[in-house]
């Protein structure tokens, strides 16, 4: 609202102004809802015919402006959709050039983890990568690789036949696989399959909120998060 019209509305509310004068403004400037055409939007003057029924007119105008107001709620939230989309681009691109800079698989599974805790607000961060050995995660002394033997993976075989995100709740066995140090603490997961033309890995993403991952929620940003990180990760995972 421009100054005129505040120190307008100023003067109203000191009572220095009554409808009088409002009135014998009006009068002699004819043509001030044509200059201002924004207050018409705000008015609401009732017309009636004779017998009291509202006229086609009014019904016209209230209708026109319902939708008017429609257009503007749902064009507000498309940009703050288009406000948040580019956010997330911008740390996908953050992360993507972040990873080119490291030198080894150790620096880009510390880049992936500090990233996604501080630029995707994840509260906890597993990642399992598939090594072909024998041995355990345990026995490679990584706690990050896992054997393509080990039985756990079995219950991540849909996970990789679909190749597609899962949000939500996790099963128990699940959660204590990827969280056992905070199985307690993770109320949802985004839980995101690591292949390219073959399984990487599991990357899950823990939060303290109960809501924060949930089954209804679009995944198709984790999934370019998913394809990024597996490519990454590909030449480094035999």
């Amino acid at each position: 609202m421009s100054s005129q019209f505040k120190q307008a509305e100023s003067t109203i509310n000191n009572n220095t102004l009554n409808e009088a004068d409002i009135a014998s403004y009006l009068h002699h400037h004819p043509d001030f809802f044509q200059r201002h055409t924004q207050f018409l939007e705000q008015q609401h003057i009732p017309h009636q015919n004779i017998d009291g029924a509202t006229s086609l007119i009014e019904r016209q105008v209230a209708v026109l402006r319902e939708k008017n107001n429609h257009l503007e709620a749902q064009l507000n939230g498309l940009l703050r959709t288009a406000r948040s989309n580019e956010q997330i681009m911008i740390r996908l691109q953050h992360l993507t050039l972040e990873l080119l800079r490291a030198d080894n698989l150790d620096e880009m599974i510390s880049i992936c983890q500090d990233v996604l805790n501080t630029d995707f607000n994840a509260d906890y961060v597993a990642i399992r990568l598939i090594k072909k050995s024998k041995k355990t995660a345990k026995d490679q002394g990584n706690l990050h690789f896992i054997s393509s033997s080990n039985a756990s993976l079995r219950q991540f075989e849909n996970l990789f036949i679909t190749g597609k995100p899962i949000c939500g709740k996790l099963p128990i066995r699940q959660q204590k696989f990827l969280f056992s140090k905070h199985l307690d603490d993770v109320k949802s997961v985004a839980l995101l399959p690591l292949k390219t033309n073959k399984n990487i890995g599991i990357l899950a993403l823990g939060s303290a909120d109960k809501d924060r991952f949930h089954s209804g929620m679009g995944t198709v940003f984790i999934s370019h998060l998913a394809d990024l990180i597996s490519n990454a990760f590909a030449q480094h995972v035999r």
